[in-house]
């Protein structure tokens, strides 16, 4: 086609202007009503929807809307219905934008399957994006979430979109950041749902009777984390809870403390890369042999602890709390005004901090014990949080908590370091200590950090999302990071396993040695975790693993598995103004 322009008397033909690509269509029909959904038109200020039972559109329902989508209702089922789609402009342009012709057919029934589901972090912070192919016979979808596999805990949902819609952006509630919001890591559960009924209601399952459905479980992501770019020393992190030499007396012969030190040792010693920092549970301080005559002189026995056992065997690494047996000895023999001692036995500490003395200068360091008054300051370097009750009965000894300063020596960047083992137990008296240990500890170490990083590994013998009363919430609400929140999936492995091994079915021929399998506990989707490492102060993180040492069959390798749980690896940046 030719177009025609007068110039000084002489007509000259020139080339009409193309015509521009109209909109694509896309069409989901449901119960009596089709939704359309079409791509933006530049310059357009309008849409003109026509829907008719003939191609040429002829005899049509016109709709014009400034949105992009819109759901064509009172519309028959088993009827086939065409769609077209013009754009509307301010200013007249020589050709007309329309659609092809597209069609679809009404129809009732429960939603068809949703395809690939993928869920992104992000892009803010505390969100995550959901995206879906597949679905149809719909009239609207939404994406449910929530702590737990299945969505049902902690559930929070989108709105509900048009049936066209194939990605949502949800954001987690403020009343559930603590527990799968921005640095918890913590997956957030997602299901995209589907519905083709009269009802608002959302679900995490399926219902015939509401035509409504969910895709299947398992889909998560970690909620965005905003983390401002700063210059760190990085350091390799590792919480490791050796089990506890008493713990394992009846134990098989092969899976008592003695048999047991050099595997702890050896994995210690063969990580890669060297751990820096060490931060250890029911590492005890009670001793391990006969240490000659104790009776008459109980100090000469702080050689032959447990702790002691491990830091003979770890050359690379230094003891920051080296008096710990001193100290919790000091505790037992204090007597009270009727000269008894009622914490004879009753003491103990577990929670030690070991570091890399090629990378780290001790500064200082100290006891946090959770029975003593904070008014009690009688025993060097010990304070006391005054959990109350502490009740010996129902969650054991005075178990301590070690803290150490400690100066990167090639930046000289100071951080504090804090290795913690919290009560075990469901009654609600140890879930009471753990928490009321956790804020107690929490706010001494801020206090003495006093904006200084700081570096937390520990049992909290809690998972953040499936036991109530968890502590790991009391941390996140107070500003500390997980550093299980990587940037991404690929930086953290060994999710599908327990940080405790004595989660889930043990084998049956070893029935002394709970958490000695010969095969790690495999889940179908992300488990429970009770190690932790944390931060706060300085958010970064950059690889995380729940450290499985297995053979090329998939059993653990024995020469180094000399505890019932996992070690926690994590690599992490320490901020701050660098000292000279």
């Amino acid at each position: 086609m030719l177009a025609a322009v007068a110039t000084t008397g002489a007509l000259v033909a020139l080339p009409a202007q193309a015509a521009e690509k109209g909109p694509s269509i896309k069409l989901v029909p449901g119960d009596r009503v089709i939704t359309a959904a079409w791509g933006a038109v530049p310059g357009a200020t309008s849409y003109t929807v026509r829907l008719s039972k003939k191609k040429s559109l002829s005899h049509a329902r016109v709709v014009t809307t400034r949105s992009r989508s819109v759901k064509l209702t009172k519309t028959a089922n088993g009827t086939k219905y065409y769609v077209g789609v013009t754009a509307n402009r301010a200013v007249i342009t020589p050709s007309t934008v329309r659609s092809t012709v597209v069609s679809a057919k009404p129809a009732k029934g429960v939603p068809f399957p949703v395809g690939k589901v993928t869920v992104k972090s992000g892009p803010a912070e505390n969100q995550v994006t959901v995206s879906w192919t597949g679905g149809g016979r719909a009239n609207k979808v939404a994406v449910v979430a929530g702590s737990e596999v299945l969505t049902e805990g902690r559930t929070f949902h989108s709105g509900w979109y048009p049936a066209t819609t194939r990605s949502i952006t949800l954001t987690v509630p403020a009343k559930y950041r603590a527990y799968v919001g921005a640095g918890t890591g913590n997956p957030v559960w997602v299901k995209v749902v589907q519905s083709n009924g009269t009802s608002n209601a959302y679900g995490a399952f399926y219902s015939y009777a509401r035509k409504y459905r969910p895709s299947p479980p398992g889909t998560w992501a970690f909620a965005k984390s905003v983390v401002p770019a700063a210059d760190v020393d990085r350091l390799t992190v590792a919480e490791l809870n050796t089990q506890s030499v008493g713990s394992t007396d009846t134990a098989s012969p092969v899976n008592r403390w003695d048999q047991r030190v050099g595997r702890v040792a050896k994995l210690i010693n063969t990580t890669s890369p060297k751990i820096d920092l060490l931060l250890t549970a029911e590492l005890a301080t009670n001793v391990t042999d006969g240490c000659g005559n104790k009776a008459v002189d109980p100090y000469r026995c702080r050689s032959h602890t447990q702790v002691a056992d491990l830091a003979k065997l770890v050359p690379g690494l230094a003891q920051a709390d080296f008096d710990t047996y001193d100290r919790v000895l000091d505790r037992m023999n204090t007597k009270d005004r009727a000269g008894h001692k009622p914490w004879d036995g009753k003491v103990t500490n577990g929670a030690h901090v070991f570091f890399n003395p090629d990378r780290l200068q001790l500064l200082d360091y100290g006891y946090y014990s959770p029975a003593m008054s904070p008014s009690d300051h009688s025993l060097a370097r010990v304070e006391g949080l005054g959990v109350s009750p502490w009740s010996v009965s129902a969650v054991g000894a005075d178990r301590w908590l070690t803290w150490a300063k400690l100066q990167v020596s090639s930046s000289g960047r100071v951080f504090y370091a804090l290795a913690a083992h919290f009560p075990v137990g469901d009654s609600a008296a140890v879930r009471a200590a753990r928490v009321q240990e956790a804020a107690k500890v929490r706010a001494a170490i801020e206090a003495r950090a006093a904006g200084t990083p700081i570096v937390f590994g520990g049992d909290f013998n809690s998972d953040a999302t499936r036991n109530p009363q968890s502590v790991q919430p009391v941390f996140i609400k107070g500003g500390w990071f997980d550093t299980a929140a990587v940037s991404a999936k690929s930086q953290r492995t060994g999710m599908k396993v327990s940080s405790a091994n004595s989660s889930g079915p043990q084998d049956s021929s070893n029935p002394k040695d709970s958490g000695y399998n010969r095969r790690p506990n495999w889940h179908k989707y992300e488990t429970s975790r009770i190690d932790y490492i944390l931060t706060k102060n300085s958010p970064y993180t950059f690889r995380y693993a729940n450290v499985l040492r297995l053979h090329a069959d998939g059993t653990f390798d024995k020469s180094v598995q000399g505890s019932d749980h996992n070690m926690q690896l994590a690599e992490v940046g320490i901020a701050g103004t660098p000292q000279p």
